[in-house]
């Protein structure tokens, strides 16, 4: 829908280069300079419009109007997508305090606060999945997952998965429904036949999924400081920002005590206390993604069991085209309480601020406009 700035009878229209207009079969089309409204022309009274510009086109924030039916995007396709279930049972005993000390153990660990004697007593426990390593850079030991073209047929990649390293955020309910408790636990999925959680049936040790990849999968370097080998992965679409810890010594860690979070709760930590390190995730990208849910399936003062869902979907950038109606006005929020200082309290109780230089006409122009 048009605000009406390139509607040749508009009263906005004062002139008009008619050279840039054409109508085939009674439809108007527009070129550059389609329309010139009184907005950035408001002394045009006559053709040709020559040197006639106002203050607000000379800044360059009017430019040339006009508003096709279509605009392109570039947006996300999903072109094939997959999935599966697995489940894992721990022994709550076997749980490491990732705190405690430095160790080798980089799986079925509790950090941030989290442990055992919390998971024992909630009644409830939520959790989400916010990281998940797959194992495909710098690989652990042999055993390590790959993705590699299926036989007889290029455009199919067959994703083999063993290892993986489940990170999931954990909140502890208590009976009356009410958060008592946060922390992280990091679990081994898809496990050797001889580790801990391993199971013919629901935690087997690898999984084989074929995936349609057109386009290619994406690719990270394994050894960037050697012979920088580069080895297909699978991005994690998780819950990992990029946020780095400000105050913090290169060489040590910052490790939290018990207690209410003061200065004196905590302690530096030297560098031999190796922990892993997060990688932002929270970004969707091209090639072969993953998402991961988990649910608690059931739990008691020995073991605990935690399903997890894995969803595969091969996504790749494409540019389409839509039909354009005009800019979304998100709502705005409702502040509660009062401010003394009378233009804060003006700005928060006003309109949302607005970006005021457009690409296009679209319906109602912003009100810095106005």
């Amino acid at each position: 829908m048009s605000c009406g700035c390139n509607n040749v009878n508009s009263n906005l229209n004062r002139a008009v280069i008619t050279n840039n207009i054409n109508t085939v079969n009674g439809e108007t089309k527009h070129f550059s300079n389609a329309g010139i409204c009184n907005i950035c022309h408001p002394l045009a009274t006559e053709i040709p419009t020559v040197g006639i510009a106002s203050p607000i086109e000379d800044a360059g924030y009017c430019p040339p109007i006009g508003e096709p039916k279509l605009l392109t995007l570039m947006a996300p396709a999903v072109y094939d997508e997959s999935g599966f279930n697995l489940c894992r049972t721990i022994k709550l005993a076997d749980f490491v305090n990732a705190c405690d000390g430095p160790m080798s153990r980089t799986t079925d660990l509790l950090f941030d606060g989290l442990t055992v004697n919390d998971l024992k007593k909630a009644t409830h426990l939520q959790v989400q999945v916010v990281d998940i390593d797959f194992n495909f850079v710098c690989p652990k030991s042999s055993r390590f997952s790959d993705i590699k073209p299926a036989k007889n047929n290029p455009n199919i990649s067959r994703v083999t998965l063993r290892d993986i390293d489940v990170t999931i955020a954990v909140k502890v309910i208590d009976n009356n429904c009410r958060v008592c408790k946060e922390g992280m636990m990091t679990l081994r999925y898809l496990p050797g036949e001889n580790c801990p959680g391993y199971d013919e049936d629901t935690n087997p040790a690898n999984v084989a999924i074929d995936l349609y990849t057109p386009y290619g999968v994406a690719f990270a370097a394994e050894n960037p400081a050697g012979c920088n080998k580069l080895v297909p992965i699978v991005n994690y679409v998780g819950f990992v920002g990029s946020d780095l810890c400000q105050g913090c010594v290169q060489d040590y860690g910052v490790m939290p005590l018990s207690g209410d979070g003061s200065v004196d709760q905590y302690k530096y930590l030297p560098s031999t206390h190796t922990f892993k390190t997060f990688e932002p995730n929270n970004g969707l990208t091209q090639g072969i993604s993953a998402q991961g849910l988990a649910k608690v399936i059931s739990g008691d003062d020995e073991y605990l069991a935690i399903g997890l869902t894995l969803y595969f979907k091969v996504v790749y950038f494409v540019q389409y085209k839509f039909n354009h109606e005009g800019l979304c006005v998100p709502p705005k929020f409702a502040v509660a309480g009062n401010l003394e200082t009378k233009s804060c309290l003006s700005f928060v109780e006003g309109d949302l601020l607005e970006q005021n230089i457009l690409p296009l006409s679209v319906c109602i122009p912003p009100k810095s406009y106005s």
